[in-house]
């Protein structure tokens, strides 16, 4: 059972960072959508931000079953629950 901590937990951070990425480039995108004149890019951005959308629902299923898999308490599994929660409230 030792070796789940460190998988699951690198899988964890993983999916965190790929969170943080995601934050940027929405902000970005909406920042760009707030300033675009032109309407076949913001179409394009808005398309992106709907795949950055459905790509936080997916990280945030996938952060379920990874919390329900594993019996143990694991900080990172929480603040991944933590950061998608932020996520989908700026986005």
């Amino acid at each position: 059972m030792e070796k789940i901590f460190p998988y699951s937990d690198s899988i964890v951070g993983s999916l965190c960072r790929e969170i943080e990425y995601i934050q940027f480039r929405s902000k970005s995108i909406n920042n760009s959508l707030a300033n675009c004149q032109n309407n076949l890019l913001i179409i394009r951005l808005k398309k992106e931000l709907n795949l950055l959308n459905k790509r936080i629902e997916s990280i945030d299923s996938l952060s379920a079953k990874i919390k329900k898999s594993y019996s143990y308490q694991s900080f990172s599994i929480d603040l991944l629950t933590e950061m998608i929660g932020r996520t989908l409230i700026n986005i």
